[in-house]
């Protein structure tokens, strides 16, 4: 058989299979323009690239890929980035055991949730955005094959199903994802990396006046749902994030310096919460059931209440306030201790706001204060 011809596709279509009984199971044929590329032939006809070659006085192989599937020119391509790898003093066996090596999506997930668990009260969430997102478009990938093209059509797949503002969440958790794959040296540079976030049409967030607070507050005190209505009581009163309140312990709770302790906020840190006086009698009213940890217990006492929303519309109904969101409430207090003269970095502390930015949003509730203490000036003057 030829060793060597003219590669074209019909010639490399009409090579016959391999002789059966043979004492090799294939035979091969060089590609006279490509050092190192040959098409190797078996019994059954099927046809396949390797690219062969010596590294240190070893005599190695790679396969490239099936003919057919697979081009003349593909093949000539790859055996070129074969014979670079070689030029640059590496072994092109050692890269392709590499690649191999490399963790499945699905598999570096694993390595993810066990660092999330550790720093993220909300990693609950980031195992919901794999699950329902993330898994089912790129999980089957091996990391180093992500590109950024398979991020955009996953993010792209889900712009008729979810608001923007949800996209850039997985987004970002994407983000953080290969960032720890590359800290992790598993990947050279994250397929996310200047990717642009969608424009969110962010929707206009709630502050409920006083007036409505104080009807809110003494429609709880009417509840069927004693400790949902003092759950939600607290949120209004606090400003604390759900998950915290309903989170909170007794033992974390210190009568005499009226703090409660969070061991692990949103940002994975620890701190004490200073309590005033209607929010600490609010905890303290709360019914405590022996043996639950729990100050706000859920169904099961021994475990916490799980979602107060439906007590929450219930109260918003019998005080006569137009629905809106749990988290209004944070959003409530905020606007509340600005309009009473708090200053933004005192906001900030009572909220746990890892950063100034995120409370930034109230600055433009704090015009009136601010101006009354421009007022000053004005008056010294006159």
């Amino acid at each position: 058989m030829a060793a060597s011809i003219k590669w074209t596709k019909a010639a490399l279509e009409k090579l016959p299979a391999h002789v059966k009984g043979a004492k090799s199971s294939n035979y091969e044929v060089t590609d006279p323009s490509t050092a190192g590329l040959k098409l190797q032939i078996g019994v059954t006809g099927r046809k396949f690239f390797w690219f062969r070659y010596t590294y240190r006085g070893e005599k190695c192989s790679v396969r490239i890929g099936e003919f057919g599937p697979l081009s003349i020119d593909q093949a000539r391509a790859k055996a070129m980035e074969h014979r670079a790898t070689l030029d640059l003093g590496g072994n092109p066996q050692e890269l392709r055991l590499q690649l191999k090596a490399m963790p499945l999506v699905s598999e570096f997930v694993e390595d993810y949730m066990a660092q999330a668990k550790l720093t993220k009260i909300t990693y609950k969430n980031d195992q919901a955005k794999f699950r329902d997102y993330i898994l089912p478009a790129i999980g089957h990938l091996r990391l180093g094959d992500v590109t950024q093209k398979d991020i955009q059509l996953l993010l792209g797949s889900q712009k008729d199903k979810l608001a923007n503002s949800t996209i850039n969440r997985i987004h970002a958790l994407l983000s953080v994802f290969f960032n720890l794959a590359v800290s992790y040296k598993k990947i050279k540079e994250s397929p996310c990396a200047n990717m642009k976030k969608l424009k969110e049409a962010n929707k206009k967030e709630r502050f409920l006046t006083s007036d409505q607070v104080r009807e809110i507050l003494a429609m709880a005190q009417l509840d069927m749902n004693r400790v949902a209505a003092n759950a939600i009581s607290a949120l209004i009163l606090t400003g604390l994030r759900r998950e915290e309140i309903l989170r909170s312990r007794h033992e974390h709770l210190d009568l005499e310096k009226k703090s409660l302790f969070l061991p692990k906020t949103k940002s994975g840190k620890s701190r004490h919460v200073a309590l005033n006086d209607a929010a600490l009698q609010i905890f303290k009213s709360t019914p405590r059931i022996d043996g639950s940890p729990w100050i706000f217990p859920g169904k099961d006492p021994m475990k916490p209440l799980n979602n107060p929303t439906k007590a929450w519309h219930r109260i918003l109904a019998a005080a006569g306030v137009e629905r809106c969101r749990l988290h209004d409430c944070r959003h409530t207090f905020a606007s509340l201790l600005v309009n009473a003269g708090a200053t933004l970095y005192q906001v900030q502390l009572l909220l746990g706001h890892a950063s100034n930015a995120t409370t930034q949003r109230y600055a433009h509730l704090s015009t009136s204060t601010l101006r009354d203490t421009s007022q000053m000036v004005a008056n010294l003057v006159s």
